[in-house]
């Protein structure tokens, strides 16, 4: 049987005074501190493109988020990683398809749309 927890006096004091102390410390966030929402509303409208590689001996499944109105602007997540390339693709299809606002895969990017120059 495990042994019932048990906090000291002095610490549990200490921890009561911290908690009582939030009340005066803390105050009402500002807009500002939703900046982190409101900078990733592009993400809404992104097309989600599964990536494999092979790294560290393992098959690495990674996700990049690409806008479709302006390709260049993309974020890539690190999923996860398997020994085998079959269950690394099957994983990365079940978390694309998980991980796209549009189930359907009609959000798409297109290599004209990146409008690279050849010179």
């Amino acid at each position: 049987m495990k042994p019932k927890f048990q906090i000291d006096a002095a610490a549990y004091t200490a921890l009561m005074q911290g908690l009582n102390s939030q009340y005066f410390v803390e105050r009402k966030g500002n807009m500002t501190d939703f900046r982190l929402y409101y900078d990733d509303l592009w993400l809404a409208d992104t097309a989600v493109i599964e990536n494999i590689h092979r790294y560290k001996g393992e098959w690495a499944v990674d996700l990049v988020f690409a806008h479709i109105h302006n390709p260049l602007k993309f974020i890539r997540r690190n999923i996860t990683s398997h020994p085998c390339p079959k269950r690394a693709a099957q994983k990365a299809e079940f978390m694309r398809r998980l991980a796209a606002k549009d189930q359907r895969g009609t959000l798409s990017i297109t290599i004209q749309s990146l409008n690279l120059s050849h010179n």
